[in-house]
């Protein structure tokens, strides 16, 4: 891939994205996340693999990449797949057993699979959103949190005056996963990093559950670093602009891994001859 075509996101792309940041909710914002994953990851994948997406999904791919939460409500035995809950002392996701109502890793390589063994076409452009989608759940580390407290949606932490005021809430408590699914990008909207695809080199998908396994393993490092103040105590208790500011990077790496690693997935899928 050309140097260039990572860091080739249009203008009025990156308008898009800032704006659907400002004019959600901020526990939502991962729907603008997911559309900016599938953008950037649609701008590397081979030309071939474009023009199958192309074929699939008629209308614009990335805009749709937030399908699979909109339909939670008609098929609620799909609301699983989007997470997989840890506990605090998990090193490899390997090594967790999987709930028999599915989960976020072997959501994704059923999918994975589906798309490129084919089905139906229906099934195949369900499968290439949910594939698209997934690939961005796996990396938001919360999507990997702990049972105790449903990946953060139970840990509340008190949200300042001030810093409500600057992200724009009107409420004074927000819970750990909405900080991780929008707040702290949210607060970065003004800079252009995190729409960079550099920095990020990702292989060809050889072993697919081996490839997706060690994903998750790389989200969960991010979960319980000592930045993310998850694990380990002291626990963050209180919102502050310095965590916001301090977890920036590992967002913006996220949404890199992310999109570099669809990118690929995608290449697998869609041109299993040529891998």
């Amino acid at each position: 891939m050309p140097a260039t075509a990572a860091t080739g996101l249009n203008r009025q792309t990156l308008l898009l994205i800032l704006t659907l940041l400002w004019s959600t909710p901020a526990f939502s914002w991962w729907d603008a996340g997911h559309q900016l994953v599938c953008e950037m990851a649609l701008e590397r994948v081979k030309e071939a693999t474009r023009q199958h997406i192309h074929s699939l999904i008629a209308d614009d791919f990335p805009a749709q990449c937030d399908w699979p939460d909109r339909i939670k409500g008609e098929r609620p035995g799909t609301r699983s797949w989007h997470y997989l809950n840890t506990r605090p002392d998990t090193r490899h996701i390997a090594d967790l057993t999987r709930p028999p109502e599915g989960d976020v890793v072997t959501a994704l390589v059923a999918q994975a699979r589906l798309l490129r063994r084919g089905g139906s076409l229906q099934q195949r452009r369900e499968a290439l959103l949910w594939v698209g989608h997934l690939v961005g759940d796996l990396h938001q580390p919360m999507h990997l949190g702990y049972f105790e407290d449903l990946g953060g949606n139970r840990y509340h932490l008190a949200l300042p005056k001030a810093l409500a005021m600057t992200l724009g809430e009107d409420r004074d408590s927000v819970n750990m996963h909405a900080v991780w699914d929008g707040l702290i990008l949210r607060y970065h909207s003004d800079n252009p990093q995190p729409f960079a695809s550099d920095a990020v080199t990702t292989p060809a998908v050889i072993d697919l559950e081996a490839a997706v396994l060690s994903w998750a393993d790389e989200t969960l490092q991010v979960l319980n670093r000592a930045e993310t103040r998850y694990r380990d105590p002291p626990r963050l208790q209180t919102l502050e602009r310095s965590y916001l500011e301090d977890n920036g990077p590992a967002v913006r790496l996220q949404l890199r891994r992310a999109a570099g690693r669809l990118a690929a997935l995608l290449d697998w899928a869609l041109l299993p001859t040529e891998i």
